[in-house]
């Protein structure tokens, strides 16, 4: 285990690490990069594969840059960080390329260039964690906090509030958070929900610029929600409605959906797993109806007031979980899914080809899922496009908009 092997990293695996294989063990290095020469060290071994760590870089990839963060091997939230951009968006490709293939079995993919705006300062929601008066992250797959002043990946206004807080935490070593989320808008007001042991009066005179603030899931300031605007329609965001973290990259997401949706004759749409009813408001213009499905209580509370704030009569919304709803519905001409990271379940699935809509639009955030889904998807619908998206830079994932057309049966 302790011995030192001298290699050249020959790919990337899909999680951003280095891949080679020595002696036919496939082995995954850990902050390598395709190009590498180096000096690693087999730092676990499993039955079919080995972990291994950079002892020495000796030659470096010319892919490879120095990243940004100075918490970036400690921490483990950015994967990528040590690769130039144009390497993250050829990986992030190749992976979407790879898993269609082989899990889908797709081989002839009408695959899009990816598409990708601000590497940086992009997420506008972030949740830090607490121990003995400190704040951070979790190290990666651990429970290690690792203390850190800012994030090079979360709005700046974020990091703003995030300083503020800490310093309440040095003037107060009393005073204790287990965990804060702080969440932003295109407006730049500020939502911050807080949990821990810690005075009211003290806090909010020290976070006296923030909009809403929650302490112990219980509002002490402001509406308790901000509003953020898509191109003119108006939405409610709660501390935990379901929203997209990267803002710039959301529109260029929904510009791809509201355009297929504006050449289309749909007429009745089902959303699935809906959130705070975005991308089914934003279409409702160019179809006769939308119903939204979605299980978060609060996401469905924000859409219904969203829906009447918009003045959008042809959408309604039903709380729950969408296995329980889908064999309930008939004649409907589009299904739009946006699943959580483990996709489609096999029953709602199933109902799916039942329904046989016109087309289906499927946003994934994790193409392996994705992939999995599309093969089954596949026995009645034929791809029409796949467009993956930066929505995460600087880590491995990669987000997906898929359009599926109905196939033609011929008797």
């Amino acid at each position: 285990m302790k011995k030192k092997y001298q290699i050249e990293i020959e790919k990337q695996d899909h999680f951003g690490r280095g891949l080679v294989r020595m002696n036919q063990i496939p082995t995954f290095i850990e902050n390598g990069v395709a190009g590498d020469i180096c000096e690693i060290e087999i730092i676990d071994q499993k039955k079919n594969y080995q972990i291994a760590k950079i002892t020495k870089l000796l030659f470096p990839s010319n892919d490879r840059v120095e990243p940004s963060c100075p918490y970036y091997e400690q921490c483990g939230g950015c994967h990528l960080m040590n690769r130039s951009q144009k390497k993250q968006w050829k990986e992030k490709e190749q992976k979407v390329k790879e898993l269609l293939e082989r899990i889908a079995g797709i081989q002839e993919i009408p695959l899009s260039p990816i598409l990708s705006k601000n590497h940086f300062f992009y997420r506008n929601k972030v949740i830090f964690h607490g121990k003995d008066n400190q704040l951070g992250f979790y190290q990666e797959k651990t429970n290690l906090l690792v203390p850190i002043d800012f994030c090079m990946i979360v709005k700046k206004e974020i990091n703003e509030v995030y300083q503020q807080i800490l310093e309440f935490l040095k003037a107060n070593p009393h005073d204790s958070i287990q965990k804060v989320m702080i969440r932003t808008n295109s407006f730049q007001d500020i939502l911050v929900a807080i949990e821990g042991n810690l005075e009211q009066d003290k806090i909010l005179s020290c976070l006296d610029s923030v909009s809403s603030i929650y302490i112990n899931q219980k509002l002490i300031k402001g509406t308790g929600y901000l509003i953020e605007d898509i191109f003119g329609m108006k939405f409610q965001i709660y501390p935990t409605s379901f929203f997209q973290v990267n803002y710039e990259m959301m529109l260029e997401m929904y510009r791809l959906v509201i355009h297929f949706y504006q050449k289309k004759q749909h007429q009745t749409v089902l959303d699935l797993y809906c959130g705070i009813g975005t991308i089914g408001m934003l279409i409702s213009p160019y179809v006769r109806k939308v119903i939204g499905v979605e299980q978060e209580k609060s996401s469905i509370q924000s859409a219904k007031k969203s829906k009447t704030r918009n003045k959008i009569p042809n959408i309604e919304f039903l709380q729950g979980k969408v296995e329980n709803y889908i064999d309930q519905f008939q004649k409907i001409d589009s299904i739009i899914v946006d699943p959580p990271r483990n996709g489609l379940d096999s029953y709602t699935i199933k109902n799916i080809l039942k329904i046989l809509p016109e087309t289906i639009t499927y946003i994934s955030c994790d193409p392996s899922t994705l992939a999995r889904d599309l093969k089954i998807l596949s026995i009645r619908y034929h791809i029409l496009k796949v467009h993956p998206l930066d929505m995460f830079p600087n880590t491995y994932h990669v987000e997906c908009v898929v359009f599926l057309k109905r196939q033609k049966i011929f008797v």
